[in-house]
């Protein structure tokens, strides 16, 4: 069906170029593995440079440069304690979004294993 409604419903399926940018950006922030594994950590508790460092195995001017990209990218916040630098979730939906996409991963990989035994 070709006609007047194809347009406007075609518009409406546009994502905002703001929205379109966020997206992707988050997505980046995401794609790098070091970076994941802080966030996962963050889920749980906040941390400081050096907790994360140790953590995922990093030196701290490594995990610094890290969290200083997920900064940047809205994805933490830091408050100060004393010297320390403390990092944190953005919010309960950033937790929620990890744990989402962490839990989507380990639903992937159970189909491509049932897939794999199935194969054989």
């Amino acid at each position: 069906m070709t006609g007047e409604y194809s347009v406007p419903r075609a518009r409406a399926e546009i994502i905002s170029s703001d929205l379109l940018d966020m997206t992707v950006t988050v997505l980046k922030t995401l794609s790098d593995p070091l970076r994941l594994q802080m966030l996962w950590a963050l889920c749980d508790r906040d941390l400081t440079l050096s907790e994360l460092a140790q953590l995922i195995g990093v030196s701290p001017t490594v995990a610094g440069q890290l969290l200083s990209r997920m900064r940047t990218a809205g994805v933490l916040q830091t408050k100060k304690s004393g010297r320390h630098v403390i990092y944190s979730m953005h919010d309960e939906l950033s937790r929620q979004f990890i744990r989402q996409t962490l839990d989507f991963a380990a639903h992937r990989l159970e189909l491509q294993g049932a897939s794999d035994s199935t194969d054989d």
